[in-house]
């Protein structure tokens, strides 16, 4: 069977994050697009548009010195949703670790644009700690 467009979209924005390449990464998001980012951390909330999400990306790398790490299990994609499930690692500059499993969803408009992502950690309180520096 062919892989969906929106999966091969998917897989290709998420691998251009493990590059660093935050243009390859975000080169499907809609205009308007919004990240909703699960938690009460100081990252946390919904980030609209692409200034906001690539801030909001930024600040991730910055506090993980750029070990933060997104490791695919499998992508469901269809032609106006996607799953990822993915294990997320990463070290803090002061050596604080994160490791646990996630499930990103995302919606897609009619033209394949990314148009929302909710970053759904499955230890919503240790992912908070970790990005707050705790």
């Amino acid at each position: 069977m062919a892989q969906h467009p929106n999966e091969a979209r998917v897989r290709g924005a998420y691998d251009a994050f493990l590059k660093a390449d935050l243009d390859g990464a975000l080169a499907d998001l809609a205009d308007d697009a919004v990240f909703h980012f699960n938690g009460e951390g100081p990252n946390s909330g919904d980030h609209k548009g692409r200034a906001a999400i690539e801030a909001a990306l930024i600040k991730n790398f910055e506090l993980t010195d750029g070990t933060q790490a997104l490791d695919i299990h499998g992508v469901y994609a269809d032609d106006h949703h996607a799953v990822v499930a993915l294990r997320e690692t990463a070290t803090r500059t002061d050596g604080a670790k994160l490791d646990m499993e996630e499930a990103h969803v995302l919606t897609f408009d009619a033209d394949g644009k990314i148009t929302n992502l909710w970053d759904l950690p499955s230890d919503p309180e240790m992912h908070d700690r970790f990005f707050d520096g705790r």
